[in-house]
Formats: structure tokens, sequence, C-alpha cells
């Protein structure tokens, strides 16, 4: 093999290598995105049943007629 394609070979690893870093960091903010999602969601859900259980015992009936 002569320098040249020694040289190549080099840079067409280390582009990959360099692509395959930005693909993981890509992947760890989307998951780190839908992990925020979620924990909002669910946050969202421990609120609402909160209120749901305040709306439910905050009636008061009464047993005259």
């Amino acid at each position: 093999m002569d320098n040249n394609s020694i040289a190549g070979s080099s840079i067409l690893m280390r582009s990959a290598a360099t692509q395959q870093t930005f693909s993981a960091t890509m992947m760890k903010q989307a998951a780190e995105q839908q992990s925020q999602i979620a924990n909002l969601l669910a946050q969202n859900v421990r609120q609402n049943q909160k209120n749901l259980a305040s709306d439910i015992t905050g009636f008061n009936f009464s047993t005259y007629a």
C-alpha cells in the first residue's frame, strides 16, 4: 500500500468514528428529551389525580330532603 491509500483509509476511519459519535450523542439527547416528557406527563397525571381527589371529597351531600 502506498502512503496515499493509508492516509485515505485513516481519514475514512476517522470520519466513520466521528459520525458514530455524533449519532450516539443525538440518540442520547433524544432519550433525555423523551425522559423529560415522560416525567412531565407523570407529574401532570399526579397533579390531576390530586385535583380529582379534592373535587370528589369536596362534595357535601345532605341526607335531608
